[in-house]
């Protein structure tokens, strides 16, 4: 079947999470005297990601948005580091960070030549505030934003893929899955999609990224979203 809509990953595919995180830690820690290596407390505080995620997940605990476990999960690198004591609006604060990423310079230009011909939506596993702040600060724009706010769990369980094919009122086979993650684009495609990799060659830091799959893994791989752009004929 044709393919009508795109749905994207947002932390890693379409923003840059490592350096705008060690950038805002920096923004707000050096200035308390921390010293730190920035790119690591950054990485640090995303490994509590999916642990955290997998708390709801599995119903040990309730759903909480992703701000809600970014602000919980930061007390962890916070410890570990010895960064001296922060009043609660501090670490707040630096918990909305996660708001305020750069995308990745081929992001807004990709995503506008592909809604000229599909439907481009975010289907991440940050919440909606979340996720639309983060788009205005990084200048790009979402035909719609789905996700794991809507059916009240994480990425990769399946309620989330359904709930994208649902309100986009499609066949699954007439979307694709556009991620920098071989765990987000399989769980796709248990639930029928159709999937694009696209490489992220920076995201733990410089050189720093996931396997590369090989040829033929997913149905498109690319180096960036312009080169999706141009695979995708737009």
């Amino acid at each position: 079947m044709t393919i009508k809509a795109l749905t994207f990953d947002v932390f890693g595919t379409t923003v840059d999470w490592n350096t705008g995180i060690a950038r805002e830690s920096e923004k707000a820690l050096a200035p308390k005297g921390c010293k730190l290596d920035w790119v690591a407390f950054a990485n640090r505080w995303r490994s509590e990601y999916q642990p955290f995620m997998e708390e709801v997940r599995t119903g040990r605990r309730p759903y909480a948005t992703m701000d809600t476990l970014h602000r919980e999960m930061l007390d962890i690198p916070l410890a570990e580091y010895k960064v001296p004591n922060l009043t609660d609006q501090e670490k707040q604060d630096l918990a909305l960070a996660w708001r305020r990423l750069p995308a990745w310079p081929d992001a807004a230009e990709g995503l506008d030549r592909m809604r000229e011909k599909f439907i481009v939506a975010a289907l991440s596993n940050g919440n909606m505030a979340l996720t639309v702040n983060l788009a205005k600060f990084a200048d790009i724009s979402w035909d719609i934003i789905l996700g794991a706010e809507l059916v009240e769990t994480y990425k990769p369980l399946p309620q989330v893929y359904d709930s994208a094919a649902h309100y986009l009122d499609l066949n699954p086979s007439e979307i694709m899955m556009v991620a920098c993650h071989h765990w987000d684009l399989d769980a796709a495609s248990e639930r029928g999609f159709r999937t694009a990799f696209v490489s992220r060659l920076d995201e733990y830091g410089k050189g720093e990224h996931d396997p590369q799959p090989e040829p033929g893994t997913y149905d498109y791989q690319a180096t960036d979203f312009l080169d999706l752009a141009n695979q995708l004929g737009c």
